[in-house]
């Protein structure tokens, strides 16, 4: 739009004096009699600003995962986060899904894992609007509600959610998953039809050292108050916002 604005001042600015000349004769003006007038100091075009498509943000929220006022709607799409992010900085690629697949998707800021993020789409073609967006360098300042952010320990979601919560045990594809918050209050840290997800991994091991007995690992639900699990808290590896669609 800048570039457009930058155009037609341009134009109207270059225009010839003949032009300007009747321009200023139908406005009353100017003289309109056949006498060559003094030169006339072409003036400088103004122009109404052009209202944005969306409602720029604060630098400081564009890194904060949110749903309403200045975050994200479920009926955004590819065009809307160019909006927000700059065209430059959202780039068209494909995301992961798990089990080594992907498919279609976006990236914005790729090339800077302290700001990247991985947006999907519905169905999976970036012409629908997003269904979620995920978080996954570790050097990430993105943060979600409640302050979540990358490598905060299970002890303190506890304690955000309000009560212990349940994740899939570690060690295959969809390790460290949080597959029920209980009810707790990062059950509902997202206006509907946002929905919270996070997973998790061990925190390295020193060495010689092991994991605890019953160390959760599998594909089976275990909760955050374990024992074993409160020896060695895992950490927030990944986080992200899913919009839920409603089921009749």
């Amino acid at each position: 739009m800048a570039t457009h604005t930058r155009m037609t001042i341009q134009m109207l600015i270059n225009r010839p004096t003949r032009l300007l000349l009747v321009t200023l004769c139908l406005l009353g003006l100017g003289a309109c009699s056949e006498e060559t007038p003094a030169p006339v100091e072409a003036p400088v075009a103004t122009m109404k600003p052009t209202k944005p498509t969306t409602t720029p943000v604060a630098v400081v929220d564009l890194q904060v995962l949110n749903v309403g006022g200045n975050g994200f709607r479920a009926e955004m799409g590819l065009a809307d986060l160019r909006a927000r992010y700059g065209a430059a900085w959202v780039v068209e690629q494909a995301v992961p899904l798990g089990e080594g697949s992907t498919e279609p998707g976006a990236i914005i800021y790729p090339d800077d894992p302290s700001r990247r993020a991985y947006v999907y789409f519905v169905e999976g073609k970036t012409t629908s609007p997003i269904s979620a967006i995920h978080i996954r360098d570790q050097e990430s300042i993105w943060t979600g509600p409640l302050g979540i952010k990358m490598g905060m320990s299970s002890t303190e979601l506890d304690r955000l959610n309000g009560r212990p919560f349940k994740f899939l045990g570690f060690d295959w594809d969809y390790g460290g998953y949080v597959s029920n918050w209980a009810d707790g209050t990062l059950a509902k840290a997202f206006l509907s039809p946002g929905s919270l997800a996070v997973r998790l991994a061990p925190p390295d091991l020193a060495v010689g050292s092991e994991r605890p007995s019953g160390y959760p690992a599998g594909d089976s639900e275990f909760a955050s108050d374990l024992p074993s699990v409160r020896e060695q808290a895992p950490l927030v590896v990944e986080f992200g916002l899913a919009f839920v669609p409603k089921t009749d």
